[in-house]
C-alpha cells in the first residue's frame, strides 16, 4: 500500500521511523487546512486575532504534534506487539496515517486484542491529555492556543473512535478478528470474515465520498478525502487477507518444493572478471554462493560486481568482493517456504540459499516462490 520510497527519520526502543514521501502531502494539507480555515473560524469574535505569522507557526506546530500523537498511536501497537513476542521491524508514516511492519501474525486471539485495543487507548490518553491542559492553562494561553489544544485533543479522539469501527485492518476490525477467531479457532476463517466487513466498510465510505460531491447535505459533514480512505480500506483489507492465505499455504509447504536445486559455487579464486563472464552472462541467477576448500564461505551478486570499477575486474578476486554467508541469508530444506519468503521481506533481499552443513542444498528466490503458487493456484485460490 505504501509508495516504496520513504526515508529513514530514527529509531525509538530499537524500532526504525520511517517517513514516506506520500505523508508530505497529507501534512501540508493539515497546515493548509489548519491556516487558512479551522483557526481563522475560531478566531473570527476575538478582538486582537493573531498575526498571520502566528496563525501558520501555529498551524505547522499543531500538524507536528497530531502526527506525533499517531506515532505515539503506532508505537503503543508496536511495544504491546513485541512483548507478546511478535517482531516489529519499522514503523512508516504515510498519507494515510501510519502502519507499523509486522513479522508475523499474533499467536493467539488475545495477543491479537491486546496489540490492537493499545493503539486506540493511547490515542485516547493523549486526547484526554490535550483537554487537560486546556481546561487548566486555559485563562492563561492565548485563544490561538487554547484553539490547538483543543484540535488536538478532538481530533486523537475523533482517531481512536474511527479506528475502533469494525473494519479490517483497522484496530477495530483486529478486535472484531480477534474475537471471530477466538470463536472459531481459525486465524484464515477470521481474517476472511473480518476482511470482508472491512471491504463493506470501505465501499461505504466510497459512497458516501462520492455522494458529497453531488449530495449538498452530505457535503456539509463528508468531502471526497472520504472516498480515498475508503479505496484505502478496501485495498488494505483484501491484501491482508491475501497474506495471512499465502502465510497459511507457504507454512505447508517445505523450501525445498520451491528452490531451484541446482546452484554452481563460484570458487573463491576466480577472477571478477571471469564471474561476469562465465556465470552471470550465461545463467539467470543475480546472486551464486562462493566456494573455498568445498566450504561455502560467502555469497556474490550482481550488485557486488556493480560496486566494483569495471577497470578493477580482471585484477579483483570473488573473495575480496563476497559477502560473508550469515544466518538471515541460508535456511535448511526442511524449512518451510514461508521463512524463506519472510527472511527476504525481512532483509529486503530476493534469494535466500538452502544450505546443509557446509553444502548448498539450493536457492530460492521471490520468483521461484511465485511460479509454485501460479502452479498450485487452484489450491491457493481455494483459501
Amino acid at each position: 500500500m505504501l509508495s516504496g520510497r520513504s526515508f529513514r527519520l530514527g529509531r525509538i526502543g530499537g524500532i526504525t521511523i520511517n517517513i514516506d514521501y506520500t505523508w508530505f502531502i497529507i501534512f501540508a494539507l493539515f497546515v493548509f487546512l489548519l491556516a487558512t480555515a479551522y483557526f481563522p473560524a475560531v478566531l473570527a469574535h476575538v478582538p486582537h486575532p493573531a498575526s498571520p505569522l502566528m496563525v501558520w507557526g501555529t498551524a505547522v506546530l499543531t500538524s507536528v504534534l497530531f502526527f506525533g500523537s499517531v506515532l505515539a498511536h503506532e508505537l503503543s501497537h508496536s511495544f504491546v506487539a513485541r512483548r507478546h513476542g511478535i517482531p516489529i521491524n519499522s514503523i512508516t508514516l504515510f498519507i494515510f496515517g501510519g502502519v507499523a511492519q509486522m513479522e508475523d501474525e499474533p499467536q493467539t486471539p488475545g495477543d491479537e486484542f491486546k496489540m490492537a485495543i493499545a493503539g486506540p487507548l493511547a490515542s485516547i490518553a493523549i486526547g484526554v491529555l490535550f483537554i487537560m491542559l486546556l481546561a487548566g492553562a486555559h485563562n492563561v494561553l492565548p485563544p490561538l492556543a487554547n484553539a490547538a489544544l483543543w484540535y488536538l485533543g478532538a481530533i486523537n479522539i475523533i482517531l481512536a473512535v474511527f479506528n475502533l469501527l469494525p473494519g479490517f485492518p483497522l484496530d477495530g476490525g483486529r478486535v472484531f478478528r480477534s474475537l471471530v477467531w477466538a470463536i472459531t479457532h481459525d486465524l484464515r476463517r477470521a481474517t476472511q470474515i473480518a476482511s470482508i466487513t472491512g471491504q463493506g466498510f470501505g465501499w461505504i465510505f466510497i459512497v458516501l465520498g462520492l455522494a458529497s460531491l453531488v449530495v449538498p447535505v452530505l457535503g456539509k459533514y463528508i468531502t471526497v478525502w472520504m472516498a480515498l480512505i475508503g479505496w484505502f480500506l478496501v485495498s488494505a483489507a483484501r491484501s491482508s487477507y491475501q497474506q495471512v492465505v499465502m502465510r497459511d499455504t507457504l507454512s505447508h509447504v517445505p523450501v525445498r518444493d520451491v528452490m531451484h536445486p541446482t546452484v554452481e559455487a563460484v570458487p573463491a579464486t576466480l577472477s571478477v572478471q571471469q564471474l561476469v563472464t562465465d556465470y552471470f552472462l550465461r545463467g539467470s541467477s543475480s546472486a551464486l554462493p562462493v566456494e573455498l576448500n568445498g566450504t561455502v564461505t560467502g555469497v556474490v551478486g550482481v550488485e557486488d560486481v556493480q560496486a566494483l570499477p569495471r577497470d578493477a575486474w580482471s585484477g579483483t578476486l570473488v573473495s575480496e568482493i563476497a559477502r560473508p554467508l550469515t544466518q538471515e541469508q541460508t535456511l535448511h530444506p526442511d524449512d518451510d517456504a514461508w521463512a524463506a519468503t519472510s527472511r527476504m521481506a525481512h532483509g529486503n533481499r530476493d534469494r535466500v540459499l538452502i544450505t546443509e552443513g557446509d553444502h548448498v542444498e539450493g536457492i530460492v528466490t521471490r520468483g521461484s516462490i511465485l511460479r509454485w503458487l501460479q502452479t498450485h493456484k487452484p489450491g491457493f485460490a481455494t483459501g
